[in-house]
């Protein structure tokens, strides 16, 4: 995909968190709207996403974190490498727009 859909980019994120989480996502998605968060915001507030994974899995959030950032790679153009998910779901919500 040439151009980052917004939609196609929050299933990556889903896709990633079920690997990890198996049938726990909704609990993960509960816990993320409690700090202010719906799953069609991930992109509007990636520091609050993030936040919300270090939170909750602590030193764990670091491999999922990169585990999205791979999966959002392999599935769009351009560089995600060396970048921080924050930064990553930052550049797809400008190009988005």
């Amino acid at each position: 995909m040439s151009v980052y859909d917004r939609r196609q980019v929050v299933s990556e994120i889903q896709k990633t968190l079920r690997e990890f989480l198996f049938t726990e996502t909704e609990v993960f998605y509960y816990h993320l709207e409690n700090v202010g968060v719906s799953r069609d915001e991930i992109l509007d507030k990636p520091e609050q996403f993030v936040d919300a994974l270090h939170d909750i899995f602590g030193n764990g959030a670091a491999l999922i974190e990169s585990a999205i950032i791979s999966e959002i790679s392999s599935q769009n153009t351009g560089s995600t490498a060396e970048q921080s998910l924050v930064d990553v779901l930052k550049s797809i919500e400008r190009r988005a727009k």
